[in-house]
């Protein structure tokens, strides 16, 4: 890929992510995932089993941070910052651009073996029902 065609993608790669971004947090500034009758859906592998996925608590983590609760967020699912973090580090790492971090580190996060044992083990880890594991569930 040419270099102008190139930053054409990362533009346009960049204004929709802006976009998304920008309307999810429109709504979760008018609503509220915690009230009652909140037309934002629940997660539907906690309804039919009763335990926590990996995402569980997404919505409602996204919601206190649109509202500036950093603390409420990590409570409600603290894999929420890290994403937050990489996954803009790791799209700008797969359309070509070369960031000024450790290539171990970019090697660690663009492999499976870092993502399957983490969102695995937070899955097991937060299902457990006594401290400290219980406090990984949202809440």
């Amino acid at each position: 890929m040419q270099a102008p065609a190139r930053h054409y993608a990362l533009a346009a790669t960049v204004a929709a992510a802006g976009a998304v971004a920008a309307a999810g947090a429109w709504v979760l500034r008018r609503v509220d995932p915690n009230a009652a009758g909140s037309p934002l859906p629940g997660c539907m592998f906690y309804h039919f089993t009763g335990l926590y996925c990996p995402g569980c608590g997404m919505t409602r983590a996204a919601h206190a941070l649109v509202h500036g609760d950093l603390a409420q967020a990590v409570a409600m699912n603290p894999l929420l910052p890290l994403l937050l973090l990489t996954l803009p580090l790791l799209a700008l790492h797969s359309l070509g651009y070369r960031l000024p971090v450790p290539q171990r580190a970019i090697a660690a996060l663009t492999s499976a073996k870092f993502w399957l044992p983490l969102l695995g083990g937070f899955w097991v880890l937060r299902n457990l029902p006594w401290p400290p594991f219980s406090w990984l569930a949202p809440g």
